[in-house]
C-alpha cells in the first residue's frame, strides 16, 4: 500500500476532484467522461499561491559546533542543494562538510566511507539511490547518527529520521501533474511521460502519472518514454523529438527532471514540434525557459525552502529535539509556474516565500 502522509489542502484538492468526478455528470467532457472542471478545481489552489509554509515550530537549542556531512550526487540540482546548505548551516553554527559522491557504486561507497570515519553528527543525502548504500545508512543508525534525505524513495524508513520529497510527495505531485494534463485537454489527451530509471523517485513519479489518467480518463492516452542519465546534455532532445514525431497527436510533453530538456527548445524548434509541457520541479534553465515562452509550464518545487528544512530537521535531530511536523509528513512548498506568475530573478530557483530565511531565523532566534 502507497503511503497517504499529504498535507491538508492537497487532501482538500484532491477531494474536491474525486467529489466533482462523482456528482458533477453535467461537467464532463462528452468525448470521454472525463470531469474537466473537477480536475481544473483540484489544480486551481497550485495555481493560485504557493502551498504552506512547512516550519513554525521554534527551535529549542542550537546545534553549535555539530558537523553534518552533506552527500553531492554531482547533478545540477545535487549541486544546488549543496549550495543552499551552506547559508542556513552557517546561521546554526554547523560545520557543513560537502563530500563528493556522483552516482556509482565505487563512488558512493567512498564516500560513505569518509563520512563513517569523519566523527559527523548529522548526515543530508540528496538524490542517491539507496540501494548504493544500504550498509552505511545501518551503520549510522547502529551509531545514533541522524540522516535525512531528499529526493530518495525506498530509503529504510527506521533509519531515515527525515525523508523530504519521498514517497508521500511524489505520488502527490504524480497525481496532481496528471489532473493538471487532463485540465488542458480534457478526452483528447494524448500525454508522454519522460522518465530517467536511475533517478529513483520519478519511476514512482512516472507510475502515480499513468495511473491517474487511466483512471480519471479512461480514453485517454498515455505513455511513458525513458531518458537516461547518461544522454542529459547529449542526445536527449533528439530521443524527445523522436518520440514526438512518432506521436503526432501528443498533447502534453511532461518531464520529470529538468535536465532531461537541456538543448530541447532548439530541438523541437528544429523540427517543428509545437506541443504544451510540463516540467516536475523545474530547475533555474527551465524557469527561465517558462518565462520566455519557449515550456508551458512546471510545478515548481520550492528547494531552498526544502533545504533550509532539511537542515532545520538535522538540528532539531543532533539536539534531541522532534522535527517540524511538516516534515516529517514530507508536506513541500509547490506551485504551478507559467509565464502569467513568474516573476524575477530565477537564476537560483524558484522559493514561493522570498523571505524564507527571515522566516528559518525567528523560529531560530530564542534558541541557546
Amino acid at each position: 500500500m502507497r503511503s497517504t502522509r499529504i498535507g491538508v489542502a492537497a487532501v482538500a484538492a484532491l477531494a474536491l476532484f474525486l467529489a466533482g468526478c462523482s456528482t458533477a455528470e453535467d461537467t464532463n467532457d462528452d468525448a470521454g467522461g472525463v470531469d474537466v472542471e473537477a480536475a481544473q478545481a483540484a489544480i486551481q489552489p497550485y495555481l493560485d499561491a504557493p502551498s504552506a509554509f512547512p516550519v513554525t515550530e521554534p527551535l529549542e537549542t542550537l546545534p553549535t559546533g555539530k558537523r553534518v556531512a552533506l552527500l553531492d550526487c554531482g547533478s545540477p540540482v545535487c549541486g544546488l542543494f549543496a549550495a543552499i546548505a551552506v547559508a542556513p548551516a552557517e546561521a546554526l553554527g554547523i560545520e557543513l562538510v560537502r563530500i563528493e559522491a556522483g552516482t556509482t557504486a565505487d563512488g558512493v561507497a567512498a564516500a560513505f566511507d569518509s563520512v563513517l570515519e569523519g566523527g559527523f553528527d548529522g548526515v543530508f543525502v540528496p538524490a542517491l539511490a539507496p540501494s548504493l548504500w544500504e550498509r552505511p545508512l545501518a551503520e549510522l543508525s547502529a551509531a545514533g547518527i541522524p540522516v535525512v534525505t531528499s529526493g530518495v524513495t525506498g530509503v529504510d524508513t527506521t533509519a531515515v529520521a527525515v525523508a523530504g520529497a519521498s514517497e508521500p510527495s511524489t505520488e502527490l505531485s504524480g497525481r496532481l501533474m496528471a489532473l493538471w494534463a487532463i485540465a488542458q485537454d480534457g478526452a483528447d489527451t494524448d500525454v508522454v511521460f519522460y522518465v530517467t530509471p536511475e533517478i529513483t523517485f520519478l519511476n514512482l513519479l512516472g507510475e502515480v502519472f499513468t495511473e491517474t489518467v487511466t483512471e480519471e480518463c479512461p480514453g485517454c492516452s498515455v505513455r511513458v518514454v525513458d531518458i537516461p542519465v547518461a544522454t542529459f546534455g547529449s542526445t536527449a532532445p533528439q530521443i524527445v523529438v523522436d518520440d514526438l514525431l512518432a506521436h503526432p497527436n501528443t498533447t502534453a510533453a511532461v518531464f520529470g527532471a529538468g535536465e532531461q530538456a537541456i538543448g530541447l527548445p532548439s530541438a523541437l524548434t528544429t523540427a517543428d514540434i509545437e506541443v504544451k509541457t510540463l516540467f516536475n520541479a523545474p530547475d533555474p534553465a527551465v524557469l527561465a525557459g517558462i518565462q520566455d515562452g519557449s515550456y508551458t509550464a512546471g510545478f515548481g518545487l520550492d528547494l531552498p525552502v526544502l533545504t533550509w528544512t532539511m537542515v532545520d530537521s538535522l538540528a532539531r535531530l543532533m539536539t534531541d529535539q522532534e522535527p517540524a511536523e511538516a516534515a516529517t509528513n514530507d508536506e513541500l512548498v509547490r506551485q504551478f509556474l507559467t509565464i502569467d506568475n513568474l516573476e524575477g530573478d530565477v537564476s537560483h530557483g524558484w522559493t514561493g516565500y522570498p523571505d524564507f530565511a527571515d522566516r528559518f531565523l525567528a523560529l531560530w532566534a530564542d534558541a541557546n
